[in-house]
């Protein structure tokens, strides 16, 4: 008797296995009406059906986009759940933030961010030009600070 009672639980939960696999990925068009970055979620509102979906996710671990307030986006369930979603896409955004181990890569309307743990690639190229413009040339032609001193200033308005 205990047996048949087991097997009964079993085929129920291959039931269960197998409806889930049944089950389609849900996606919604929505337009993006907040956005808090500092929790990485944000709030939609359904094109189709004006449903809201509130703590959308703007990213499921080392990858993270902030959209744009009124941006188009398509977002996911997981597992179907409405209370469970994430962005998959958006026509535009804010910016742009990966984190891999102790590296990070931000892009935003004021340039490109790379860093590992405390070092910039800003600030190691412009300590490499500070370092450059101390050369003395005892015979010859010296470094051209100015035109290093500008090379610095342009790569510090693509770097943050």
């Amino acid at each position: 008797m205990k047996r048949e009672g087991q097997e009964l639980n079993e085929f129920t939960n291959l039931l269960d296995l197998k409806t889930k696999g049944n089950t389609k990925v849900q996606t919604h068009w929505a337009e993006v009406v907040e956005v808090d970055w500092n929790n990485k979620t944000m709030t939609v509102k359904g094109l189709i059906d004006d449903l809201e979906f509130y703590d959308v996710l703007l990213g499921l671990g080392s990858v993270y986009k902030k959209p744009k307030i009124g941006a188009k986006c398509l977002i996911g369930l997981i597992l179907n759940n409405e209370a469970a979603t994430f962005l998959i896409e958006a026509e535009a955004v804010d910016e742009l933030f990966i984190e891999v181990g102790t590296s990070t890569f931000k892009i935003d309307a004021n340039g490109f961010l790379v860093k590992r743990n405390n070092e910039t690639l800003k600030k190691v190229l412009n300590d490499l030009i500070v370092e450059l413009n101390k050369i003395i040339v005892i015979q010859g032609t010296s470094i051209n600070v100015p035109a290093m001193n500008a090379i610095k200033q342009r790569l510090n308005t693509v770097l943050t």
